[in-house]
């Protein structure tokens, strides 16, 4: 995903050794329309965080698995 449509979306970011990174708590709690490679994610200072091309739009499957398998509360 480009990293305009994350900022358009207001989601934290970060520089890290002059790349941009995403907070990846703030996606998954606040965006469930995203999904993350959980492979790609960097703790930096106690805090992870993911780079754009690492995130994506939930596809038609995704959400179908989502509301067959919905979180226990």
């Amino acid at each position: 995903m480009l990293p305009d449509i994350l900022k358009e979306k207001k989601i934290k970011s970060i520089l890290i050794q002059k790349e941009e990174y995403f907070d990846a708590a703030d996606i998954k709690k606040n965006h469930p329309d995203l999904k993350i490679d959980v492979s790609q994610v960097v703790i930096f200072k106690k805090a992870e965080f993911i780079k754009a091309e690492h995130v994506a739009l939930l596809s038609g499957f995704d959400h179908m698995i989502k509301h067959i398998f919905k979180p226990k509360k």
